[in-house]
């Protein structure tokens, strides 16, 4: 397996509480304000807000962030607040956008709170209490990790009911990405599988309690995983090519090619795949290519320009001189019959 890139690092002023990456950039919780970062790690916008900023989940052009006791949606591309903040005692713990617009959100006992994508509630169910929410099989099935370790399907839509898809207890889950699941069993054991209402669509075995994660993130060549020391890995073997043994708090992929990490102190490092560095090359070189045909169309429109005037002002020498180097045989042998007809 080759080795990941760093191709820039950013130290921000901590603590980081979160991070989330999308093809626009980076979006980075640090303290009470919201870092958007461009591709290049550049600043795009920030947001200062009244109390820390703990959790952030992008979806399109918008994002929801949890800071304080409250829900907020901003515009991902300016930092616009698209609504006032919804705030409840204790806050919520997290929250997840909803397939098709939306988003659902956790709060810290035993409720979901359903939202509309401008941030506008619009009801709250009893679902009793849980681990963390996992992730949508479609937009009116979510799916969460309960106390005791069981997966448990909410349907959200007309009367909720809820059912667990299966007996089995599960250490750790991560999101639901693309539909795939990576699981811990009670036994260390870390398995890959595609989840459905009833069960499972497939379940597979691809270690054998060798890992131990606490985050994990699919990105276009598998599952990486960050355990519990902050090491990060790949969840099919020891590899931890580009990344090393140094120890984070925080990891995002956007599915692709990409991957930022992030320490509670603030050190960023966006990492891009093997294969991505040399197509990134690879559109520097056309981009180089295209500007140099670009300046040098502009440099031969000037030029051409310079000649009519030298020819309209009867600078024949002048203009001979340009329409040669110009290559425009016509026009030399055109000003030469002039030249030798004023002769």
């Amino acid at each position: 397996m080759s080795e990941w890139q760093v191709i820039w690092s950013h130290q921000v002023e901590g603590p980081v509480n979160d991070v989330e990456i999308d093809e626009h950039g980076a979006l980075v919780a640090s303290g009470q304000t919201l870092f958007s970062l461009r591709n290049d790690g550049s600043l795009h916008w920030r947001s200062d807000q009244i109390f820390d900023v703990y959790s952030i989940e992008i979806a399109g052009s918008s994002v929801a962030v949890l800071t304080g006791t409250s829900i907020h949606v901003l515009d991902r591309h300016s930092g616009r607040p698209l609504s006032d903040g919804r705030s409840i005692p204790g806050g919520y713990r997290e929250v997840v956008s909803r397939p098709g617009g939306g988003w659902v959100a956790a709060d810290r006992g035993d409720h979901l709170h359903v939202f509309r994508p401008n941030g506008r509630g619009i009801r709250r169910l009893r679902v009793g209490s849980m681990r963390r929410l996992v992730g949508w099989l479609d937009r009116e099935h979510l799916l969460m990790l309960d106390l005791d370790g069981a997966l448990r399907c909410v349907r959200l839509h007309g009367e909720h009911a809820q059912r667990r898809i299966e007996d089995r207890r599960w250490m750790w889950c991560s999101s639901l990405e693309r539909g795939r699941l990576l699981l811990l069993d009670v036994e260390g054991v870390l398995h890959e599988g595609v989840p459905n209402p009833f069960g499972w669509d497939e379940l597979e075995r691809i270690t054998d309690g060798d890992i131990e994660p606490y985050r994990a993130v699919r990105c276009m060549d598998g599952w990486w995983t960050m355990n519990l020391e902050g090491r990060i890995r790949h969840a099919l073997g020891e590899n931890n090519i580009g990344f090393g043994d140094d120890r984070v708090d925080y990891l995002s992929s956007d599915g692709t090619g990409n991957i930022l990490t992030a320490t509670r102190e603030g050190l960023l490092r966006w990492s891009i795949a093997p294969g991505i560095s040399g197509l990134r090359a690879e559109g520097r070189r056309s981009q180089q290519e295209e500007e140099r045909r670009r300046l040098d169309w502009l440099q031969r429109s000037t030029m051409f320009e310079s000649a009519q005037q030298a020819e309209e002002e009867g600078l024949w020498s002048r203009a001979l001189e340009l329409y040669r180097a110009l290559g425009r045989d016509e026009d030399v042998r055109r000003i030469l019959g002039l030249q030798e007809g004023r002769d």
